[in-house]
């Protein structure tokens, strides 16, 4: 049976001038009347990155120019999986019309929700762009593995929207917690402080069991021209995959349901 679940899921990728035309609709009415449509949000990213980098690089005492690039390539990645998880709490709910009315898959809908998060994440790769102009930090071939680490990211937050998109159809108190447990991971992720700072050996469970670390370690380390260590890229993949698969069992089990929840 769950090769049902898993020949639909493919057969809906295979549909992607569907769900992207969906995703740039979705990102063109969202941004309508304004003067530079997506890029308000690679502005406020750029200005708190900006501020909160020379704060908080003088609080920890940390080098600005590695500190910056460091902060920043965190919070462009940090941003599309809060987006994507976040969302994928209300993905069915939102599309409910579409679900009701046409006969389109449910999955299809997750990667509509992927590539609207993508389309924003291209829009902040501009301030990757500035911050490399700024520092200059040396970029090598090894950077083209930033590209392997977005495949596995995509695969983590697709399983987790689709087991979540499902669940909260069911139970809407669910994005409440959801809300509270990604506030608590930024804070625990090295985003806004860099593993260096951890004084304590003791602390470092903090970095070796967060799955949101490994994740984003595997894009930023290649961009900043530093290669993340094998376990690190083990632990992502093994978390996309566990994820993928419980997203495809409750996809299996429960996507006949969904609509009656809507």
């Amino acid at each position: 049976m769950t090769a049902l679940a898993i020949l639909e899921l493919t057969n809906s990728a295979a549909r992607w001038e569907t769900w992207s035309a969906l995703a740039w609709a979705d990102t063109k009415s969202r941004y309508r009347r304004t003067t530079i449509g997506p890029f308000w949000l690679t502005l406020s990213t750029g200005a708190m990155v900006g501020s909160v980098g020379i704060l908080y690089a003088g609080l920890f005492g940390s080098d600005i120019s590695q500190y910056l690039p460091f902060l920043g390539v965190g919070m462009i990645v940090w941003t599309f999986i809060n987006s994507v998880i976040t969302e994928g709490c209300s993905v069915f709910i939102a599309a409910a019309g579409y679900i009701k009315s046409v006969p389109l898959p449910l999955a299809a809908h997750v990667y509509r929700l992927l590539a609207r998060s993508a389309i924003i994440l291209a829009h902040n790769a501009v301030l990757l762009i500035v911050l490399w102009l700024m520092f200059r930090w040396p970029i090598g071939l090894d950077a083209a593995f930033a590209l392997l680490g977005f495949l596995i990211v995509s695969v983590a937050v697709a399983g987790v929207a689709l087991t979540l998109g499902i669940l909260c159809a069911r139970f809407r108190d669910i994005p409440q917690i959801v809300m509270a447990v990604t506030q608590l991971l930024f804070l625990l992720t090295p985003i806004m402080w860099m593993p260096s700072t951890l004084k304590s050996p003791a602390l470092a469970v903090v970095i070796e069991w967060n799955p949101i670390y490994h994740l984003i370690e595997v894009i930023r380390g290649p961009l900043l021209g530093q290669t993340p260590a094998v376990e690190i890229w083990i632990k992502a993949m093994l978390l996309a995959l566990a994820s993928l698969a419980i997203g495809v069992a409750s996809y299996q089990k429960f996507r006949h349901r969904v609509a009656y929840w809507l």
